[in-house]
């Protein structure tokens, strides 16, 4: 009798950390990361009445981002700006436009999004099947080569938020408004997006949740409940692989002097994804939970004590180290502008006081989103 009391305890206490999303259990906010759309305080004033904003964001549509890339990038460093400055600014506008129910500034949205999709904007980026002839990034660990990946990853980033943008003006958009924008996004999704659905990773946590954060946005927009929680649970699955039990993330952590850059640039997206999952209806394994609220010690850990935090040591793959100390990067990612936010709601833990990254993110601040995760942290309601 005992031993099946044992048996029967034992499986009560495995199965909350092993319990499978099901598609009944998703529920879709109408706006991604919540049901309404409220004004923000935190949110900077970004809006179509001003001209200046509506051309930025018009600076996007058919941009070249192939040529820019070419031309400005290597595997260390990506100058993105010119794509993802835009997307930002078209994200935080359409937020102030809806929480003021300005009618005027959606209508500029929507012919913005419109527009975006009739010029089949960032189509003609690097596909999954084109990296195949291509060198990997990092060449003999040179910062200078080539990195094709960069090309698609952001092209694939930039088009996930824009599909955030559909999701927020969906209801607002015209029969043949919402044809336009489905067309292009179903044949985005179809390039850039579904042919690493449920791909595993060996290493390495970056934009979107390795992708994971997009697939939850398209399948917001066509409604599917099933394809939302098929990703969820292979996510959770691939975010327990990849974080180790003491919260250190494989690849991310160990990237030599930006260790701690890389390291805070994971788990925000994770953290990021969690709440998303979370939010629509997804339970986050016991298991998961600790790993994350050990990372979110480790960030800790990197701003009080940077060489104890170094000194972890890492058997795995290490092609894309920094080594070369000019190019350090000693504090929390700037990107990352609500990861204090997000570890308190998340985790429960306080993000130490970090100097250099407080006046880092000043900058990031006024973009008013984050698009590694699609929306701003701090506008979420606590």
């Amino acid at each position: 009798m005992k031993k099946i009391l044992s048996i029967f305890l034992g499986l009560f206490l495995i199965l909350p950390a092993q319990a499978k999303v099901k598609s009944k259990d998703i529920i879709f906010p109408k706006y991604f990361y919540t049901n309404q759309i409220e004004s923000c305080p935190l949110m900077p004033y970004i809006s179509f009445d001003l001209s200046f904003y509506v051309k930025k964001v018009e600076s996007l549509i058919g941009y070249d981002w192939p040529a820019d890339w070419k031309a400005n990038s290597n595997s260390m460093t990506v100058k993105h700006e010119k794509i993802t400055g835009p997307i930002k600014i078209f994200l935080a506008a359409i937020h102030n436009a809806i929480s003021k129910n300005d009618i005027e500034s959606i209508n500029v949205s929507k012919k913005l999004l419109v527009n975006l999709a009739k010029e089949d904007t960032l189509y003609n980026s690097i596909s999954i099947e084109g990296l195949k002839n291509k060198p990997k990034c990092w060449v003999n660990n040179d910062p200078n080569s080539p990195c094709w990946f960069h090309q698609y990853e952001f092209a694939r980033g930039v088009f996930s938020n824009y599909m955030i943008a559909a999701v927020w003006l969906k209801s607002e958009l015209n029969s043949e408004e919402f044809k336009i924008v489905n067309k292009y996004i179903i044949k985005m999704y179809e390039k850039f997006l579904k042919p690493i659905e449920f791909q595993e990773e060996q290493s390495g946590i970056y934009q979107m949740a390795n992708g994971g954060t997009s697939v939850l946005v398209y399948s917001s927009w066509i409604n599917d409940k099933n394809l939302a929680a098929n990703e969820i649970n292979f996510r959770f699955k691939e975010f327990n692989k990849l974080i180790f039990k003491d919260g250190y993330i494989n690849n991310n952590s160990f990237r030599g002097y930006r260790a701690q850059w890389y390291h805070t640039y994971g788990l925000n997206i994770v953290l990021g994804y969690v709440y998303i999952a979370d939010l629509w209806g997804a339970k986050i394994p016991r298991k998961l939970k600790k790993k994350l609220i050990n990372s979110s010690k480790v960030a800790n850990l990197a701003i009080k004590d940077w060489d104890k935090f170094r000194k972890r040591k890492f058997d795995g793959k290490k092609s894309n180290v920094i080594s070369d100390p000019l190019n350090a990067r000693k504090h929390t990612h700037q990107n990352a502008f609500g990861i204090d936010t997000l570890m308190e709601i998340v985790t429960g833990i306080k993000l130490e006081n970090d100097p250099v990254y407080l006046q880092k993110r000043k900058k990031e601040l006024k973009d008013g989103i984050d698009d590694l995760i699609g929306f701003n942290p701090n506008c979420l309601k606590k």
